[in-house]
C-alpha cells in the first residue's frame, strides 16, 4: 500500500454484495423493512379471514378423466338422469342379534275374488290383503298362479250358470288360459319364492317406527325439499290388469283381470338390497332430491342440516336397536376431523422440531422468526389456494399436506439460514453483516433447492387427475411462501431487532438485547455497513477479529467424527457403492414390479372416527354399493323402443345380454361369484328376465331414451380385485355393443380411471422431475457431471423408498408390530394417490440436502482444496446440520404417521424413509464415495484455483493503511 492511504483489498469469503443481497437490498432500509412488514401482515390477515371458506370449498369425490370410459359415462348419466340425490343411509342393527323380519316359504294371504258379467263380457277382481301380515300381506308367484287358475275356474262354471259356456268348454277354455293368459300375467310380476314375516318381538315394529320417524322428521322439518324413504315400507302395491278375449265356437268370451298385489309381495326383491343374509341388519336410505326446486350441493346447509336431523332420530332409536348413519356430508365432516388432528399433532410435535432448531443454532431466541414465518405461510399458501378451491377440485387431504409441507420447509430453510447467521454472529460480525453473508451463502441454497422442489411439485401437473394436480399445485404454492418468508421475513426480524437476535448468551435466556439491556460484547466486531464495502482504518498494521472459516473448520475437524468417517468411505467406496446397489437390487426386482394400488374414500377417512366405523360396517353388511353405488346405463336404438311390442322385445334381447355378461365376468374364482342376480333393472330382476322389473326410464330426448340397470356385489369396486372386476365388465360390455350402447357409471370406475392415467403418466412425471435436477443443479454449479450424480442419487433413494412401501402395505412386512398405521392394507395396496403426492416431496427433499451438501464441497474446492479433501471436509460442515434436518422434517412429517388416516399415513412413511435415506446414506455415504471416484470431474467443467495452500487468505477484508 502507499503512503498515500489508498485501499488495499485481500480475500475474506464470500465477494459482497451478491446477487441475492443486491435483491433484498431494501430489507437494509428501514422503510423497506416496513413496506415488507406491512404486506405480509395483510396477507396474513387474508388468509385468516378465507381459511374456513377454503375447507368448505375442498371435494371428496374425484372427478372423472377426460377421455376415459368413466368420463364418458359420467357424461351419459349427467345426460339423461340428470338429477342428482343426495343419500343418508341408515344401519339399523338388532342389538339382540335377533332377526329384524325373516322370509319364509309362504304366503300370508289368499285371494278374495269377485267375478261381474255384463254387456263387455266378464270382470274378475282379485285382492290378496292381510292387515296383521307385513306389507299388507304377501303372495308366492306359484300360489297366485293357483289361486289365479282357481278364480277363473270358478267365474267361468259362473259363466256355465248364466249359458255363456257349455260344461263341455271349460276344459278348453282354462288350457287357453294356462297356455296364453297365465305367462302373460306371471311375465309381468317377479318371481316371488318368499314372504317377509315378523321376527323376534319388538324388533320388527321398533325398525318400522324407527322408518317412519325419519320420514316424520324430514317433511316436517324441511317442507321445501322433496325427500323420499327407501325400506321395506316404501315398496308400493300393484294392481294387475289384463283383458283378453278366449275364443269361443259362437265368437269369443272378453274376460277382464284386475288382481291386487299387496306391498309385502315384493320385499323380497329388496332382500339383497336392504337386510344381510341373518336378517339382523337393515339398510334405511333417506335420500333427497332438491331442496326450493333445486339439487342439493353435498356439503351445503341443507345437506348438513338433514344429515344432523337424520342422525338425530338415529340417536334416539328405541333401546332394541343400534342405529348409525352415513353420508357423504358425514364422511367429509370425518375427513375434516382427519385434518384437525393432524394440525393438532402438528401442534404437539412442533416444540421437539423447534428444539432440534435452536439447538443446533445455539439460540432459543431465533426460533421466533421460525414461527412467524411457519404462521406466514400456512396462510398465505391458503389464501392462494382459496380461490382455486372455488373453481376447480381440491382433494380435502390438500390442507394436512400444506401444513407438513410448511412444517418441514420453515423449519428447514430457518436451520440453514439461522445457522449460518449465528456462526457469522459468533464470528464476531455485526448482525447486518451477518445478515448479508447468511443471504449470500445460505440464502442461495434456500433459493435453489426451493425453486427445484416447487418446479417439482408443478411436474404434477402433468398427471391427468385434477385431484392430484391441484394438490400439487397446493404445494407449490406451499413452498413458494415458505421461500419467500424465509428470504424477507427472517431477514426482516434479524435486521429490525439485532440486539435482540445476537443475544444468545445461554442459548439467549438472558436480558441481553431486550428494552434498554444492550447485548454484551464478545469483542472487537466490524460495525461497518453492509452493502457500502468494508472499511478498517489500522495505522501500521492489519488486525482481524473474524475467525478464518478454513481455521474455524479445522478446529471442528480435529474434534468431529466426521473426517475419519468420510475418509473410510472414500477407502472402501468401491464396496460400499456396490454394496448398496446390490441391497438395492432386490427392491427394484422384487418389490417396484408389483407396486399396485387402491382407490376409494375410506383411505382418507380416520380409521378411529365414528363415520368411518359406520361406512365399513354399511360395506361389510351390503357391500360399497349402499354408498357408492356401480350402475349400467343402456341407451337403445331409438327404432327398437319406438313401440309397445319393439321395447318389449328389446327387454328380452338386453336381459339375455346381461346374462352372458355375468357369465362372462365370472372368471375370477378367488373372489365372491358374480351372476346374473346381480342386475337390477327393467328387464332382469332376481336373474330372471321380466317386463316388471325395477329400473328407471329417461325421457332426455325422447321416451325411452335411456335406462339404469344397478349392480350389487359384494367385490368392493376400488380394492385391486374390484378393478379386475371393473376390467372384464367392461371388456364383456364392449361384445354386447350391438344390443345398446353400455356405459359402467360409479365412483369406483371412475377411480380406477383415474389411478389408471395418473400412472401412466407417473415415469413421465419422474423424467420431467429429473429434467428439472439436471437442468437447475447444471446451472447453479456450472458443471455437467454433477447433475447426473444427483439423478444417480435420487433414482436410488426412490426405488429403496417405494419398494420398502410395496414390503409393508402390500405384504405386510411390520404388521408384527401391531400398529395399524404400518400395517397390511386390507384393500391390498396403498392408495393410489399416497405415491403420485409423496414422489415430488421425496425428490425435493432430497436435492435440498444434495445442494446443501454440493454446495459446501464446491466452497471448499474454491478455497483450493481438491475434490477429494473438500468432499470429506464438506462432510464434517454439513453433516450435522444435515442430520438435524432430517430429524426435523421426520418430526414434521411424523405428525402425519401418527394420525389416523391411512393415506397420510402411507405418505408419511414414504416421505420419512426417502428423508432417512438421503440425510444418513446418501449425503453420508454416496456422495463422498461417488465424489473420490470422480475426482476432478465431479464439477466438470468448473475450473478451480489452485492448492489452499497459494491462497493468501481465505476471506475478504478492505485494508486501508495509514
Amino acid at each position: 500500500a502507499g503512503a498515500t492511504g489508498e485501499a488495499l483489498e485481500v480475500e475474506d469469503g464470500p465477494a459482497r454484495p451478491r446477487t441475492l443481497v443486491r435483491a433484498l437490498a431494501c430489507l437494509f432500509k428501514p422503510w423497506g423493512r416496513a413496506a415488507v412488514g406491512l404486506a405480509w401482515l395483510a396477507l396474513v390477515v387474508a388468509g385468516v379471514s378465507v381459511l374456513h371458506g377454503f375447507i368448505g370449498e375442498l371435494a371428496t369425490q374425484v372427478p372423472p378423466v377426460p377421455g376415459t370410459p368413466s368420463y364418458e359415462a359420467e357424461n351419459a348419466l349427467g345426460r339423461f338422469f340428470p338429477r342428482k340425490t343426495l343419500s343418508n343411509a341408515v344401519l339399523v342393527e338388532s342389538r339382540s342379534g335377533g332377526p329384524l323380519v325373516e322370509f319364509r316359504e309362504g304366503s300370508t294371504c289368499r285371494f278374495q275374488n269377485r267375478s261381474e258379467h255384463g254387456a263387455g263380457g266378464f270382470k274378475l277382481e282379485l285382492s290378496c290383503a292381510n292387515a296383521s301380515a307385513l306389507g299388507g300381506g304377501c303372495i308366492r308367484t306359484s300360489d297366485l298362479a293357483a289361486e289365479l287358475e282357481a278364480a277363473v275356474l270358478g267365474m267361468l262354471e259362473t259363466a256355465v250358470g248364466l249359458g255363456v259356456l257349455n260344461q263341455s268348454q271349460v276344459p278348453g277354455v282354462m288350457a287357453l288360459f294356462e297356455t296364453r293368459v297365465l305367462p302373460v300375467i306371471a311375465q309381468s310380476l317377479p318371481n316371488i319364492t318368499h314372504c317377509p314375516e315378523r321376527g323376534a318381538a319388538p324388533l320388527t315394529q321398533d325398525w318400522m317406527d324407527l322408518a317412519v320417524e325419519v320420514n316424520r322428521t324430514l317433511v316436517t322439518k324441511f317442507p321445501q325439499c322433496q325427500h323420499s324413504v327407501m325400506s321395506f315400507l316404501s315398496a308400493p302395491e300393484r294392481t294387475v290388469s289384463k283383458t283378453v278375449t278366449l275364443p269361443l265356437p259362437k265368437g269369443g268370451l272378453n274376460v277382464t283381470i284386475d288382481a291386487t298385489i299387496p306391498a309385502g309381495t315384493f320385499w323380497e326383491l329388496f332382500r339383497s338390497q336392504l337386510i344381510t343374509q341373518d336378517d339382523a341388519k337393515m339398510l334405511i336410505a333417506a335420500v333427497t332430491s332438491t331442496c326450493n326446486g333445486q339439487p342439493v350441493k353435498p356439503g351445503n346447509q341443507d345437506d348438513k342440516d338433514i344429515a344432523l336431523a337424520v342422525q338425530g332420530v338415529a340417536q334416539r332409536a328405541p333401546s332394541s336397536l343400534h342405529a348409525r348413519v352415513s353420508s357423504q356430508t358425514l364422511m367429509l365432516a370425518a375427513i375434516q376431523g382427519g385434518i384437525k388432528q393432524t394440525m393438532d399433532l402438528s401442534t404437539k410435535t412442533l416444540p421437539i422440531a423447534l428444539l432440534v432448531l435452536a439447538i443446533m443454532a445455539g439460540n432459543l431466541r431465533l426460533v421466533i422468526c421460525t414461527l412467524v414465518n411457519l404462521l406466514a405461510c400456512i396462510t398465505v399458501a391458503m389464501l392462494m389456494m382459496y380461490p382455486i378451491a372455488s373453481r376447480v377440485t381440491v382433494s380435502t387431504t390438500a390442507p394436512s399436506m400444506m401444513i407438513a409441507v410448511a412444517l418441514g420447509m420453515s423449519i428447514d430453510y430457518s436451520l440453514f439460514l439461522l445457522t449460518r447467521f449465528q456462526k457469522e454472529v459468533a464470528a464476531g460480525r455485526s448482525a447486518e453483516r451477518a445478515v448479508e453473508i447468511m443471504l449470500g451463502t445460505s440464502g442461495k441454497i434456500v433459493l435453489v433447492s426451493g425453486l427445484t422442489l416447487l418446479l417439482c411439485f408443478l411436474m404434477m401437473l402433468i398427471l391427468p387427475a385434477s385431484f392430484i394436480a391441484t394438490m400439487g399445485v397446493s404445494a407449490a404454492f406451499t413452498v413458494l411462501t415458505a421461500i419467500l418468508a424465509a428470504l424477507t421475513l427472517t431477514p426482516l426480524l434479524l435486521l429490525t431487532f439485532p440486539a435482540f437476535f445476537s443475544g444468545d448468551r445461554n442459548w439467549g435466556i438472558s436480558v441481553d438485547g431486550c428494552c434498554c439491556c444492550p447485548r454484551r460484547s464478545r469483542g472487537p466486531t466490524n460495525s461497518a455497513a453492509p452493502m457500502e464495502g468494508l472499511a478498517l482504518q489500522l495505522n501500521t498494521s492489519v488486525q482481524s477479529s473474524e475467525i478464518d472459516h478454513t481455521e474455524a473448520l479445522n478446529q471442528r475437524m480435529a474434534k468431529s467424527c466426521w473426517p475419519g468417517f468420510g475418509d473410510r468411505m472414500q477407502r472402501l467406496s468401491l464396496p460400499v457403492l456396490v454394496a448398496l446397489v446390490a441391497v438395492a437390487a432386490p427392491f427394484g426386482a422384487l418389490s417396484l414390479p408389483r407396486l399396485s394400488y387402491s382407490a376409494g374414500l375410506v383411505p382418507f377417512m380416520p380409521t378411529d372416527a365414528a363415520a368411518t366405523k359406520t361406512v365399513l360396517a354399511l360395506q361389510e353388511a351390503f357391500g360399497v354399493g349402499a354408498l357408492f353405488p356401480t350402475s349400467l346405463i343402456l341407451v337403445p336404438p331409438r327404432d327398437r323402443v319406438a313401440t309397445q311390442e319393439g321395447r318389449d322385445s328389446w327387454l328380452n334381447e338386453s336381459c339375455v345380454a346381461l346374462r352372458t355378461i355375468a357369465r362372462d365376468v365370472n372368471t375370477d374364482p378367488s373372489v365372491a361369484p358374480f351372476s346374473a342376480s346381480a342386475f337390477t333393472g327393467p328387464m332382469i330382476l332376481n336373474g330372471r328376465c321380466t317386463r316388471a322389473g325395477l329400473g328407471v326410464w329417461s325421457d332426455v330426448g325422447g321416451l325411452y331414451s335411456a335406462t339404469q340397470v344397478t349392480i350389487t356385489y359384494a367385490v368392493d369396486p376400488f380394492s385391486t380385485e374390484g378393478q379386475r372386476w371393473v376390467t372384464r365388465m367392461r371388456d364383456a360390455l364392449a361384445r354386447q355393443t350391438s344390443v345398446a350402447a353400455w356405459y359402467l357409471a360409479g365412483e369406483g370406475p371412475n377411480q380406477m380411471d383415474a389411478a389408471s392415467e395418473t400412472f401412466k403418466s407417473f415415469p413421465i412425471m419422474i423424467l420431467l422431475m429429473m429434467g428439472v435436477v439436471l437442468l437447475l443443479i447444471g446451472i447453479s454449479f456450472k458443471s455437467v457431471v454433477a447433475p447426473f450424480r444427483a439423478v444417480f442419487c435420487l433414482v436410488w433413494m426412490l426405488v429403496m423408498t417405494f419398494g420398502a412401501a410395496v414390503f409393508v402395505f402390500q405384504d405386510g412386512a411390520l404388521s408384527w408390530l401391531g400398529w395399524s398405521q404400518l400395517g397390511l392394507r386390507g384393500s391390498g395396496a396403498m392408495s393410489w394417490m399416497s405415491p403420485c403426492i409423496a414422489c415430488s416431496v421425496i425428490v425435493g427433499l432430497g436435492l435440498d440436502y444434495d445442494i446443501f451438501y454440493t454446495e459446501s464441497v464446491l466452497e471448499e474446492c474454491e478455497h483450493g482444496h481438491g475434490e477429494k479433501e473438500a468432499a470429506i471436509r464438506a462432510l464434517t460442515d454439513t453433516a450435522n446440520t444435515i442430520s438435524a434436518a432430517g430429524v426435523i422434517m421426520v418430526i414434521a412429517f411424523g405428525s402425519l404417521l401418527l394420525c389416523t388416516t391411512p393415506c397420510l399415513n402411507e405418505i408419511a412413511f414414504l416421505l420419512v424413509v426417502g428423508i432417512l435415506i438421503d440425510c444418513f446414506i446418501t449425503t453420508k455415504i454416496i456422495m463422498p464415495a461417488s465424489m473420490y471416484w470422480l475426482g476432478r470431474f465431479n464439477f466438470w467443467p468448473h475450473k478451480f484455483p489452485g492448492p489452499a495452500s497459494m491462497r493468501a487468505i481465505s476471506r475478504r477484508h478492505v485494508v486501508e493503511v495509514a
